[in-house]
């Protein structure tokens, strides 16, 4: 469950290229001068860019562990009553079709049991479907709200420190690499789990 949901917490990674070039026409001598270097690294140094580590961020956020806590909770007991019903189907058809072959059974009863069994075997794979259909809406509707939660804080996060952008970071995403000077992960991890923990804090007064 926890792989499950750290893949479903798992956010599509941003990729950015910036380029920055200007030319001039000289009217007199009708050559193009380009921006040299330093102008370029001038205008480029203005902007001030982080990252954060997606992997770190699924193992340490407090709130991903909580709530794949709760969602495997709630999963048991959701089984738990399908899986009894399952037992007491599969009990309950073995014993009769054993009545069946020792030819205990009326034409008439054995009708009846072709029928039931028919009939509880589709109700008991539509409740499969449907409690799988909630298991994953479940996921989807705590995944929607933790990734807002995150999104929430790295732009406060930013408007706060001064950045004019924050990228995501994954092992097998769009982003190759990116120097590790960007890297604020530990900051953006350590903020999300202070304002976890104090808005539990305020639920449990």
């Amino acid at each position: 469950m926890n792989k499950n949901f750290k893949q479903v917490l798992g956010v599509a990674l941003v990729s950015t290229a910036l380029m920055a070039a200007s030319c001039g026409e000289k009217t007199k001598t009708k050559t193009t001068d380009s921006i040299r270097p330093t102008e370029v690294e001038a205008r480029e140094n203005t902007l001030k860019i982080g990252y954060y580590d997606v992997d770190s961020l699924n193992e340490q956020y407090k709130l991903v562990k909580d709530i794949s806590a709760e969602i495997e909770t709630k999963m048991k007991k959701m089984t738990s009553g399908f899986e009894a019903e399952v037992k007491s189907f599969e009990k309950w058809a073995t014993d009769m079709e054993k009545k069946l072959k020792e030819g205990l059974l009326l034409s008439s009863e054995e009708k009846k049991f072709m029928e039931q069994f028919q009939r509880r075997q589709m109700e008991l794979g539509q409740k499969e479907q449907q409690l799988s259909m909630e298991a994953q809406q479940m996921q989807s509707d705590n995944f929607l709200k933790a990734t807002n939660r995150v999104n929430d804080f790295v732009k406060r996060y930013a408007q706060e420190n001064g950045f004019d952008m924050i990228l995501q970071y994954q092992i097998g995403g769009q982003v190759t690499y990116i120097n590790d000077s960007f890297n604020i992960t530990s900051d953006i991890i350590s903020g999300l789990n202070k304002e976890y923990e104090e808005l539990k804090n305020d639920l449990n007064k």
